[in-house]
């Protein structure tokens, strides 16, 4: 109530405390007591920016300190309280009173006593609740069940974790985190320990837009207060324009206020990145790795910077002490095409079973059982989308599921069936291909011809073969076919196998990138950690020579290409026919590497599956990377091992 930092508090108020110093002054012989109460931190700040003669007539050092109660105190209290009530409570009831207190503990300003007395009111209230309804016999003892409903929570926690990201595309190694934290936390309350010191309180979450890391911040909030840790699963949202002052002195205050907001709760900074250029935005970071560690915060909320990978990496430089304050980091990749297939059905079966609950039918027999053509067309244009670096994933699967209804729905009349159509789906997708194309393209604007996007998605022919065509590489169509491929025999750069391929080498590359930062793990032998290293050299090197297959087939392609035009061009007949020979040498050659490209794709598909399969499981609790060894895999820190027969 009295002034703070700012000097510019309510007249009145200060007219108040001038008062208190001109007539209080604290000598032998006063006959008058005056007693100033109030939270530590406010006092302290009060004394700290008011009138100085405050200070000496009333001495913090001499100040009697009241600290909140243990557990012990707690339990004593409630038992008390519960006697002079005249109502008993079971041990287990007593238990889950104490889980509840120490969640209260993480909000500001913890009531001590007077939280007993709130649970306790709350608690008698559903009693007679349940005692009116013959639910209990007892008249006079307490459940669990009157405390809190749903007290057995922590129980089926895991359980929970599961259901709780079920459908949710790409969480396998948020759900192995999270059990491995909940293993933890049984184990320290076995021990009889404080679990806290063992678990993340700070995260940062890397990904592109719309991956899920705003949803998995709102369900990790859940899990932790399942456990324990948290007042409640609220999550506060926040960006850096939230945090940043626009004057000296606002900054620190801001994010003070902030992280008061939050306590009990999880704090979500969506993109942190910003929090990257100005003196006041390194300003706020500061402050909050300051405030981390402060006993005020520490571990009594959760927080969590969001952003791109790249923008992360660089705001973890702007501070030597954030790295070590966020040492957890989770990794969000983009859907894949197939997987943006699936969660447009889902979306859309969602506004299905919402027009279904008021007496409309929605057909989505195309997307529930779909024609191989139509599929393929389907995952082709979210390959392309997604190929776009303006792409963002479910987000912009909701808006095209949102656009599908719309047109499948207008002219709505009662009663009616509305069914979805293949051509509104393809129109809607090449619809935002070609919007965000245009975008990207439009360099009036700044934009940058995108040469992923020259090529348009082929539809399937429905016109006869022409009679002529133009000189073409002789090529067996069975090889083509065993390929999987569709590959132009003229010489056109041959795609990859198939979409997952694309993927498979994306996740190889960030997992050789994760297999070079894997720190060795203790315990782990000279002699065992000498044979991972010369195996992940071995991988390197498989690496950088399969990129320069792909570099040869390419070549090879292009080199087919130009053959085709100098035998076209060319006039003399000997001409012509020494270019058809040099044409069937090199496509000898072509399919040669080729087909030592496709046993390779082949092989590394295989080697990704096995590594997926093993990251679902969470076998390795740092989340290392998996390294191929002679009969299996061991993890890149080098204390885990799985064998092919066990995989």
């Amino acid at each position: 109530m009295f002034p703070g930092n700012s000097g510019t508090g309510d007249p009145y108020k200060t007219a108040v405390i001038d008062t208190i110093v001109a007539e209080v002054q604290s000598v032998p012989g006063d006959d008058r007591a005056v007693i100033l109460c109030g939270y530590k931190s406010q006092m302290e700040n009060m004394f700290h920016n008011v009138n100085p003669g405050l200070s000496r007539r009333f001495p913090l050092a001499s100040a009697f300190i009241f600290e909140d109660f243990s557990d012990e105190e707690l339990q004593q209290i409630l038992n008390l309280k519960l006697k002079q009530q005249g109502f008993e409570a079971t041990g287990q009831a007593k238990t889950v009173v104490k889980e509840m207190l120490n969640r209260a503990r993480n909000r500001p300003n913890f009531g001590n006593a007077g939280e007993i007395d709130i649970l306790l009111d709350a608690a008698k209230a559903r009693h007679q609740t349940r005692v009116s309804k013959g639910e209990t016999k007892s008249r006079k003892t307490l459940e669990p069940l009157d405390f809190d409903e749903d007290f057995a929570r922590a129980d089926r926690a895991e359980t929970k974790i599961r259901k709780l990201f079920e459908g949710t595309v790409g969480a396998e190694n948020v759900i192995a985190k999270l059990e491995g934290y909940q293993d933890n936390v049984r184990t320290m309350k076995l021990l009889e320990m404080e679990p806290k010191e063992n678990i993340p309180f700070n995260f940062l979450f890397r990904g592109p837009p719309g991956t899920g890391k705003t949803t998995t911040a709102r369900k990790i909030g859940k899990v932790f207060y399942d456990m324990g840790f948290l007042a409640t699963t609220e999550v506060v949202d926040c960006s850096a324009s939230d945090l940043i002052g626009q004057y000296v002195g606002q900054t620190g205050l801001k994010v003070r206020q902030m992280l008061d907001k939050a306590l009990g709760k999880v704090l979500f900074i969506d993109e942190a990145y910003r929090l990257c250029d100005g003196h006041f935005a390194k300003e706020a970071i500061d402050e909050i790795v300051e405030a981390v560690t402060k006993d005020a915060y520490h571990k009594r909320l959760i927080i969590v910077m969001a952003g791109y990978e790249k923008d992360i990496n660089r705001l973890m430089s702007v501070n030597p002490g954030l790295t070590s304050r966020f040492p957890e980091v989770i990794d969000f990749r983009a859907f894949r095409p197939t997987e943006c297939v699936d969660l447009l059905l889902k979306l859309l079966q969602g506004k299905q079973k919402r027009l279904s609950a008021k007496g409309h039918e929605l057909d989505l027999s195309c997307l529930e059982v779909r024609r191989d053509n139509f599929e393929k067309q389907v995952v082709q244009w979210f390959t392309k989308l997604g190929e776009q670096d303006n792409w963002a994933s479910a987000r912009d699967v909701q808006t095209i599921a949102q656009g599908i209804f719309s047109k499948t729905t207008k002219g709505a009349r009662k009663g009616a069936i509305f069914t979805v159509r293949e051509d509104t789906i393809e129109a809607e997708l090449k619809a935002m291909y070609d919007e965000r194309k245009g975008r990207r393209e439009d360099t009036r604007y700044g934009g940058v011809p995108d040469p992923r996007c020259d090529a348009e998605i082929p539809l399937p022919s429905t016109q006869p073969a022409p009679s002529q065509s133009p000189p073409q590489i002789s090529t067996s169509t069975a090889t083509l076919s065993n390929m999987k491929v569709n590959r132009d025999e003229a010489g056109k750069l041959p795609p990859s196998p198939s979409e997952e391929a694309q993927v498979t080498r994306k996740e190889e590359s960030q997992s050789a990138a994760a297999r070079r930062d894997a720190q060795r793990d203790d315990g782990v032998s000279d002699e065992v950690w000498e044979q991972l290293q010369e195996d992940k050299a071995a991988e390197l090197a498989c690496e950088e020579e399969y990129q320069a297959l792909r570099k040869s087939v390419e070549d090879a392609a292009e080199a087919a290409r130009e053959l085709v035009i100098k035998g076209l061009l060319a006039e003399e007949e000997e001409e012509r026919k020494r270019q058809v020979e040099e044409r069937r040498r090199r496509e000898a050659l072509r399919q040669q590497l080729v087909r030592k490209l496709m046993e390779e794709e082949e092989r590394r598909e295989k080697l990704a599956e096995a590594r997926k399969k093993l990251a679902s499981r969470g076998l390795c609790p740092a989340g290392y990377a998996w390294i191929a060894q002679s009969g299996g895999f061991r993890c890149a820190g080098g204390s885990h091992f799985v064998s092919e027969g066990q995989l």
